[in-house]
């Protein structure tokens, strides 16, 4: 289709415009909102105009009945955790979910984010997964030790994976944004986040932070609800956890992040494990529609990710 976007009655001034944004393509331009084409310097009533447009175009105004949605099929991989693919409603990780799954440090989300990684380019889910590491924790060792565990070969899994070590918050807004729409250009269906609040927790501290804090979590996250309901992209996102006052709850941890990313991701998880002496550990559905809250997925730290 070209940078024009197809669009009709639509000036150069205005395309460069859309291109100096970062616009990617139709599909990219509606997810946008009108705030935000205003705010890149398109007129009001132009937004407006061009959006409509764009929606048509790619069926995003389209209305679905019910039997439609009850027929569609939604691709799905496994994750080499027997234990997690047996024990979820998908029998492993859906397209267009977003996934998050909290822990304390040592329980596996990172290994689990990496082996993730790995499965959707071995299934064939995926031909490019965009690795967002905001921690400085992503290892090429291990993912080798994952692709040898998995049959697969390495020169695939170097060209299939795309790193990203954003330094703050901003960089990794600009990558969910713009980046992730290119690569989803080159088939990236699958996205991770590892660990999604950590910059913001560190940019944004204390409780006079808060509301500003949780705005631009929130606008992140909404972000990739667009990729989702646009290209069928599935987000997985790891998180810290914090204390539940012991008032409250007595001493009970919770993913930060509070309700905005409750409300935001469509199956939450919570990750423990018991004896960091230990390699065993399990994780159980925290919100998780079709999964009760006692369902318990054990799983074993290995050097090739959780078995």
């Amino acid at each position: 289709m070209g940078r024009d976007f197809g669009l009709e009655g639509v000036g150069p001034r205005t395309l460069e415009k859309l291109r100096e944004l970062g616009v990617q393509s139709l599909e990219h331009l509606s997810e946008f909102t009108v705030e935000e084409l205003v705010e890149a310097g398109v007129e009001y009533d132009r937004a407006v105009k061009i959006l409509q447009q764009a929606a048509q175009r790619v069926g995003a105004a389209r209305a679905v009945s019910l039997g439609e949605l009850r027929r569609r099929e939604f691709r799905v991989f496994k994750t080499g955790l027997g234990s997690f693919d047996g024990g979820t409603p998908w029998g492993g990780i859906r397209e267009g979910f977003i996934y998050e799954f909290a822990g304390e440090y040592g329980t596996g989300k990172s290994m689990f984010a990496h082996q993730l990684a790995v499965a959707g380019v071995r299934e064939g889910f995926t031909e490019r997964v965009v690795y967002i590491d905001t921690e400085g924790t992503f290892s090429p060792t291990l993912a080798e030790a994952i692709a040898r565990r998995f049959g697969v070969e390495i020169e695939r899994l170097d060209s299939a994976v795309v790193v990203y070590q954003p330094a703050n918050a901003t960089q990794l807004e600009q990558i969910v944004k713009f980046e992730i729409p290119r690569h989803i250009g080159e088939g990236c269906r699958l996205v991770i986040v590892d660990t999604i609040t950590a910059l913001y927790r560190a940019e944004f501290p204390g409780r006079e932070m808060l509301a500003a804090r949780q705005q631009r979590i929130h606008y992140l996250v909404d972000w990739l609800r667009r990729h989702a309901r646009t290209f069928g992209v599935t987000s997985v996102l790891t998180n810290q956890v914090m204390d539940v006052p012991e008032i409250f709850a007595g001493g009970v941890k919770r993913p930060a992040g509070g309700n905005v990313l409750a409300h935001a991701v469509n199956a939450r998880f919570m990750m423990a494990r018991p004896n960091k002496a230990k390699p065993e550990g399990y994780m159980w559905p925290l919100d998780v529609p079709g999964m009760s809250p006692e369902v318990k997925i054990e799983y074993r730290i290995t050097e090739a990710g959780l078995e």
